[in-house]
């Protein structure tokens, strides 16, 4: 295993939204939380989760672990048949302040791999870091739905088609709120333990297949 990146990031104080960096610093952080996890792991993790919409090259999340570990966010260890991470103290700082980060606009292809990724590792925050950022999340789809423009059944530009679409859109994005609402109604009420990766050989390996 070679360290050879400088370790960059920081997100100490930052309000920028998140970036393709940040997820892939947020899903090996993640898996790495849930248990002992791969690069395989994180990749497929990362295609999982974001459904398509945006998939990093393999390289390139092999040199992000890399930085991670060598920056003691990730401790890396070799058990004869895998090259396992997991987090450290510090990586796991570095995760609540990764999912503290905000998202693009949510209907941004960036904004949507961005709003998953937190939600699928949101299980990891304290409670009322928890609260707070589905308040964070719930409050961008508010502002998307009152970027939306008033429908004009006369307005001729987007066609009948385009107007049907841009309706369902909107409609979708307002599910999406009440569905956030929902989240954060079932977190103060109900309380959210981490979920570990999945057993195999003996490990508990996030590989997604579950």
């Amino acid at each position: 295993m070679s360290f050879s990146r400088p370790a960059t990031f920081s997100f100490i104080g930052s309000s920028r939204p998140m970036g393709p960096g940040d997820f892939i610093w947020l899903a090996a952080l993640g898996c790495a939380h849930r248990g002992p996890t791969t690069a395989e792991a994180v990749c497929a993790c990362i295609d999982h989760v974001a459904a398509g919409q945006w998939a990093p090259s393999p390289q390139l999340v092999c040199d992000c672990l890399d930085e991670m570990a060598r920056a003691h966010h990730l401790s890396y260890a070799h058990d004869g048949r895998y090259d396992l991470f997991s987090t450290t103290s510090q990586g796991l700082g570095i995760l609540r302040m990764m999912l503290s980060l905000p998202i693009e606009r949510p209907t941004t292809p960036l904004g949507q791999v961005g709003l998953r990724l937190k939600l699928a590792f949101l299980d990891l925050a304290q409670p009322e870091d928890r609260l707070q950022h589905l308040q964070d999340l719930m409050q961008a789809h508010r502002e998307e739905l009152a970027r939306r423009p008033t429908s004009c059944q006369s307005c001729q530009s987007p066609g009948c088609f385009g107007r049907m679409w841009g309706e369902h859109h909107t409609q979708t994005l307002r599910r999406d709120l009440e569905l956030l609402e929902r989240m954060r109604a079932m977190s103060q009420t109900q309380p959210t333990s981490p979920r570990e990766g999945c057993p195999q050989d003996g490990l508990h390996i996030n590989c997604i297949l579950n």
